[in-house]
């Protein structure tokens, strides 16, 4: 699962010192207002996929249902 953390707090997260599950629970960011969730092409679902044509918009076919799932 992808995590989000603040670049300040990447020395802390990557520590093999720091063990705390609380303390680390406590680096993750949640940009829910910093990041656009939009359909891209589901070429995007296969490891194998590399390339910017990954990042292009396409027609959501399921309009105003992106995100909901992600709130």
């Amino acid at each position: 699962m992808p995590v989000t953390l603040h670049p300040d707090a990447l020395d802390t997260w990557l520590d093999p010192e720091t063990t705390d599950p609380g303390h680390l629970r406590d680096l993750i960011h949640a940009p829910a207002a910093d990041l656009t969730v939009r359909p891209v092409v589901t070429t995007v679902n296969n490891v194998r996929s590399d390339g910017p044509q990954l990042l292009t918009e396409v027609e959501d076919p399921l309009p105003g249902t992106a995100g909901t799932h992600f709130a």
